[in-house]
């Protein structure tokens, strides 16, 4: 499976849980959901995307790399940074740049 923009945008509005090591029993209570998928413009055979999920102020995730887990893609490892905090809780930034 290859990461792209187009194989999360369907998934755009839905919830993903968050694991802190690979295979892990998901926890209800630690999910975010995916708010946007971006995609800027890029040099002729480059291909970059962002992802930005919302999670509620329950919980704060730190800068570092997360298991997401949906139901609908394989497990991943994804890198995430809180970039804002919102009324709801948090905003978090994932950054792809592929060759």
């Amino acid at each position: 499976m290859t990461l792209s923009a187009e194989l999360f945008q369907p998934h755009v509005g839905t919830t993903f849980s968050v694991l802190q090591e690979p295979g892990q029993t998901p926890n209800p209570q630690f999910t975010l959901r995916l708010d946007e998928v971006t995609t800027p413009v890029t040099r002729p055979g480059q291909r970059a995307f962002s992802l930005f999920f919302a999670g509620d102020a329950s919980f704060t995730l730190q800068q570092g790399t997360y298991f997401l887990q949906h139901d609908a893609l394989p497990e991943q490892a994804i890198f995430l940074v809180p970039v804002a905090r919102t009324t709801e809780g948090f905003r978090y930034q994932a950054c792809f740049n592929l060759a």
